[in-house]
């Protein structure tokens, strides 16, 4: 475009100044008509690599037009030109003479007169080969190409201007013969990646072709570049980035309606609609920019982006419409979210009970996965669902669910094809402090729920790891709750069997007097500690099941309920799932350098659980002692019924569950573990009540109100949580008295 410019190099001295301007502006006018010819020439040619688009062809189509309307003016021209007069050797007649006479009284092209009226002419060409070589040669398409030949148009010639808006409504012609394919059927017709949308080749074949997931999130891309932006706003825009994302989304709400939700008849255009602006857009072949009249704004006839919107508006509503009523209703979206909420955040108690209780026998005394099989958690499962409220749920929920083993595929356990040993033993082993080597069968457990399409495209990959991650921290803290209260069972049982023991006496009673005051203060610290976790557990528990989880699916069901596009039914739905992991202390990041809320929570479970193993093992062991002494005393019994006597010889049986209870290594046990659960746990106070120390409730109090609501909403929680855990304000009070004995210390 630079080097547009005509230079005629003329040294002929015996031409006036006229002759020279004529000679200058025909020269120009044959230079520049070349150069727009040459562009046309070069578009025009099937085999040329790199230009071949739509657009550009019909740029190309409409300046081959403009040329030959250029032929036309210069026959006009050449029409009034004076005939060619060839002079004769012999004289003339007289009607020789008479016609030279007419000719002379008629009127002809001059000179002057010819370089009046070629300056229109040059300046039109000029035009034509301004568009030729600055937006022709750049190889531009689609979207850019109108863009760039609008932007040509921003000019105070009005004839200039006038001349670059028709030229580009007819280039537009074949980009709204893409956009109307697209909003009208779904289909996507851009053989050379002119339009702004571009689909993502996928094989045919693969199962995520027809998925909806693939279908809403991926198959389509917005193409920024080839949005038609003409001056970032004003009368001359084609399209706005907030329009060219709504054509989108309903071209690909068509394809997800027809690929996913398997409504392939479905028009967007009811058989009884008549709109007038649907029948300007939709309903004629002529359409082009230039069409599109904006009666709301200013009158421009250009101006068509108002149009345009109001007849993307109302098929965006029909469609998004059908798509959620499609998905509540034929695909029991709700259904299935709650199913979830029940299942994976264990929210179908009486199910999550006995499915606790099924795993407790399937996995007592077992220390890793070997015999451990999908198809047996399958029948546990199916066990759960018949004997609880769940069997009541419906079809496509209980189909859907099913239980599997974690197990990593490097892990060697999983090729384990023996059977554990599960005898029982009357002796009574010692505690060892060995879990952490142990593969708890328990941690590979995980609930899955099948998604399908559609409902794949608000209930993703990334959401189910997140239910998932969520569903591992509830059930761990549920199975230390369960294990917590089954001590609790077992410890009064204990106690009932050891009051019997010590009024039954025995051979060996007065030996056996302190080891049984030993033993009653391990119970009660045993009993104290235990009181302790559960506690906290209890307390977590509830604030999760109650205000974090409830809360959040009545926000979720208020969300889904005000949603106009299944966009806002995904994001109410990943803003549902942030706020839990959020609320339930998962999402905390930290700052590098002290461990996370998460971090902490995991050692207090793990501290629970080992403790929880820990009073299984004695209060088993000891059990099983005290039966085995009862029915030694029972033998005792009968033979002094008989009359003979009742005890030979010293039983060494007799009170060794008081000497088992009295061992100072189980006291060092409970005393290390009661500690380190208090220090973890202070700690976990210390953190919730910094990060509401640094929660600014008044920094959105000037904004927008809901983005108030979303602060308070989101931090209001934990406050609570922090009273429910300390409510008698014991913790505080050990935390200042351990800074004052700190600071006199050092003072």
């Amino acid at each position: 475009m630079e080097n547009l410019e005509f230079r005629a190099d003329i040294p002929t001295p015996l031409l006036g100044s006229g002759a020279r301007d004529a000679i200058s502006l025909c020269g120009e006018c044959g230079w520049l008509y070349g150069r727009v010819a040459t562009y046309v020439e070069t578009v025009l040619e099937d085999d040329v690599e790199g230009v071949q688009c739509s657009t550009a062809r019909a740029l190309a189509a409409r300046l081959d037009f403009e040329l030959g309307e250029y032929h036309r003016k210069l026959s006009m021209l050449e029409s009034e030109l004076p005939p060619l007069v060839i002079p004769k050797s012999f004289s003339s007649s007289h009607h020789q003479q008479q016609h030279q006479h007419r000719l002379a009284q008629t009127r002809h092209l001059t000179l002057r007169e010819l370089v009046a009226r070629l300056p229109p002419i040059r300046d039109h060409l000029r035009t034509l080969a301004i568009l030729a070589d600055g937006v022709g040669t750049r190889n531009l398409r689609g979207g850019k190409l109108l863009a760039a030949i609008l932007r040509h148009s921003l000019d105070g010639d009005t004839a200039h201007s006038h001349l670059v808006r028709s030229i580009a409504a007819d280039c537009s012609v074949p980009w709204y013969k893409m956009l109307f394919k697209w909003i009208t059927q779904g289909v996507l017709e851009d053989f050379h990646s002119e339009f702004f949308v571009r689909e993502m080749q996928l094989d045919h074949r693969s199962s995520r072709s027809s998925s909806g997931f693939f279908t809403w999130h991926e198959r389509y891309v917005l193409k920024e570049s080839q949005v038609p932006l003409c001056c970032s706003g004003g009368l001359m825009e084609i399209i706005t980035p907030e329009l060219a994302q709504e054509v989108l989304l309903v071209g690909k709400g068509i394809n997800f309606i027809r690929y996913c939700l398997q409504d392939k008849d479905w028009e967007v255009a009811e058989e009884n609609e008549d709109s007038q602006m649907t029948d300007t857009v939709l309903g004629c072949e002529g359409y082009s920019f230039s069409t599109l009249k904006d009666e709301a704004g200013y009158g421009d006839e250009f101006q068509c982006v108002s149009t345009l919107h109001d007849v993307v508006t109302q098929s965006s509503e029909r469609i998004h419409s059908h798509i959620l009523d499609s998905l509540k209703n034929q695909h029991h979206l709700m259904g299935h979210l709650h199913a979830l909420k029940q299942f994976l955040f264990l929210g179908q108690g009486d199910f999550v009970s006995s499915f606790v209780e099924s795993l407790d026998a399937e996995f007592r005394g077992r220390t890793s996965t070997a015999g451990i099989y999908n198809h047996t958690l399958a029948s546990l499962l199916e066990g759960s669902l018949r004997t609880t409220n769940a069997r009541y749920l419906p079809n496509y929920v209980l189909r859907n669910l099913g239980v599997r083993l974690m197990i990593d595929e490097k892990d060697s356990d999983r090729y384990w094809m023996g059977q554990p040993s599960k005898t029982k033993s009357d002796e009574m082993t010692p505690w060892i402090d060995n879990e952490a080597s142990i593969q708890d069968p328990w941690d590979y457990v995980c609930i899955d729920y099948q998604i399908d399409s559609p409902l794949d495209a608000v209930v993703h990959d990334s959401a189910m790891r997140t239910y998932h991650h969520v569903f591992l921290f509830l059930f761990r803290l549920k199975r230390v709750e369960w294990m917590l209260n089954n001590s609790w069972r077992q410890s009064t049982a204990l106690n009932h069997s050891i009051l019997v023991e010590t009024k039954a006496g025995g051979a060996d009673a007065p030996a056996i007097g302190e080891a049984a005051e030993h033993s009653s203060y391990l119970l009660r610290r045993i009993s104290s500690t235990r009181q302790t976790m559960l506690h906290f557990i209890s307390n977590l528990q509830n604030y999760l099941m109650f205000e974090v989880l409830e809360g959040g699916w009545e926000g979720l069901e208020r969300s889904i309920k005000k949603a106009k596009s299944l966009d806002d039914v995904i994001l109410a739905h990943n803003s549902y799932l942030g706020e839990i992991v959020e609320k339930s202390l998962l999402g905390d990041k930290g700052d590098g350098e002290s461990p996370t809320l998460e971090t902490l929570l995991q050692k207090l479970l793990s501290i629970a659980l080992k403790f929880g193993k820990f009073q299984d093992h004695i209060f088993t062991n000891s059990l099983a002692g005290l039966d085995k002494a009862a029915r030694i005393r029972k033998k005792v019994e009968e033979r002094a019924e008989k009359g003979e006597w009742g005890r030979t010889t010293l039983d060494t049986e007799e009170g060794m569950v008081f000497r088992y209870l009295a061992d100072a290594k189980l006291f060092e046990f409970v005393e290390h573990t009661a500690n380190d659960f208090e220090k973890v746990f202070s700690n976990l106070l210390k953190m919730m009540s910094k990060q509401v120390d640094q929660v600014d409730w008044t920094s959105s109090l000037d904004e927008d109100q809901e983005e108030t609501i979303a602060v308070v909403k989101t931090h209001d929680a934990l406050p609570f949580l922090l009273f429910r855990l300390d409510f008698s304000g014991y913790y505080a009070r050990q935390a200042r008295e351990k800074r004052k004995q700190a600071k006199m210390q050092h003072g």
